[in-house]
């Protein structure tokens, strides 16, 4: 089973560095304890609406942990090209179990407010993990200056909680902060905070790290 996860863990962390645009190599601490992730991000403006996906790689002192998966697709359905359909799958892998698929659809809106772009989805929710289904809403900014680039989301439901009578809302909230050295090289900070207890135990942490461009 170690040789599975490894051999798994290891195909994705080929595929994604293959196709990333970027990677990010990233330190810091949640919860009092050491937290470390190597993420590959890929985003591409696709005849029809955009396609965008990011794999987070979890390490702790031992080697690697876990990986994980978002991957969005949009289609433009306004003239204007600010309202899109949207599927979006989410999965990984972890050391002890396999992190099974959230599936979402849903509508998105976008605007640009001078050079700050924001959008927001509203999505229905299936998570397979604990055979729950909700709402999810996710916001996300970007913005760039000479410099710095500025971006991050925040997601808002109510599925994939353990404890369904709850009917507990999930809130996880996920800034960046980079800062252009190079051409392809820039330093910056990312944070997390969330009441989501399955991410434990780094549920809220703050990283700082180094983000490489791939792209020319």
């Amino acid at each position: 089973m170690k040789r599975l996860f490894l051999s798994l863990l290891f195909s994705c962390f080929i595929i994604g560095i293959t196709l990333a645009q970027n990677i990010q190599f990233l330190y810091g601490y949640g919860n009092n304890k050491p937290v470390n992730f190597i993420t590959t991000e890929f985003y591409k403006a696709l005849d029809g609406g955009p396609l965008y996906y990011f794999t987070d790689f979890k390490i702790d002192k031992n080697g690697y942990l876990e990986s994980y998966t978002e991957i969005s697709k949009y289609w433009i359905i306004s003239k204007d090209e600010n309202t899109s359909l949207t599927a979006q799958y989410n999965a990984g892998l972890n050391k002890d179990f396999q992190i099974l698929p959230v599936y979402l659809v849903g509508v998105s809106k976008s605007t640009k407010v001078n050079e700050l772009i924001l959008s927001l989805d509203v999505l229905y929710r299936f998570d397979k993990f604990t055979n729950t289904n909700g709402v999810q809403i996710t916001f996300q900014f970007l913005e760039y200056w000479e410099k710095l680039q500025l971006s991050g989301y925040c997601d808002v439901w109510n599925s994939g909680t353990w404890d369904t009578e709850k009917n507990q809302t999930v809130i996880l909230f996920e800034p960046q902060l980079f800062y252009k050295i190079s051409k392809r090289f820039y330093v910056g900070i990312e944070g997390r905070l969330s009441n989501y207890t399955l991410l434990a135990p780094y549920d809220n942490y703050v990283m700082f790290g180094l983000k490489w461009n791939l792209e020319n």
